[in-house]
């Protein structure tokens, strides 16, 4: 077995692999919360803010389904998906305004605190596969932009990325026995 400086090349080798993992933590972990800024951004700030009155009431959901060349009858990429924004959400616009506002606002801060992250993983898995089903006619911006969204949701369900940058260790040092908790952090 040889040594260098003292220290075994097994030791060497393993500090080089640990180093590595760890980058790789570090990397996931700025990928979550940089991701993180696309479904606060929609949910708060941004021009179609989610959070916004206007959205809430269902006026802005509604108008973002059926005016216009770019309203959603017009992009979704299942003609059946039509059917179902006019037949079901328009009908009750404020209810799905308040379930996507929600959704989004969840799984931002999920992401960028890295709570639940598994759970925010899963949520963003999902609303990127309803958005690119929606809105995927509308440009390829929007395909590409859901497309690497639904690649970080898998990244973080899989990996999870809250465990070691993130708030998810706290509640499971808490309740380490917890099988809903390993599910959802």
């Amino acid at each position: 077995m040889g040594m260098t400086h003292g220290l075994s090349h097994e030791t060497i080798a393993t500090a080089g692999i640990n180093r590595g993992a760890s980058s790789a933590n570090v990397a996931l972990a700025l990928v979550r919360a940089l991701s993180s800024y696309s479904w606060l951004d929609s949910a708060l700030w941004g021009k179609e803010a989610k959070l916004a009155p206007h959205f809430l009431s269902g006026v802005g959901l509604t108008q973002r389904i059926t005016m216009g060349k770019t309203a959603f009858v017009h992009t979704t990429l299942l003609p059946g998906v039509a059917s179902f924004l006019t037949g079901t959400v328009v009908p009750h616009a404020s209810l799905f305004a308040w379930l996507i506002a929600l959704g989004e606002l969840v799984t931002g801060l999920s992401l960028l605190l890295g709570l639940f992250a598994r759970l925010g993983g899963a949520l963003t898995i999902i609303q990127a596969l309803v958005n690119i089903v929606i809105a995927g006619g509308s440009s390829q911006d929007t395909l590409g932009h859901n497309y690497m969204l639904l690649v970080v949701g898998l990244g973080v369900l899989l990996a999870a990325a809250g465990r070691t940058y993130g708030l998810d260790r706290l509640p499971i040092e808490c309740y380490p026995s917890s099988r809903l908790l390993r599910l959802v952090s």
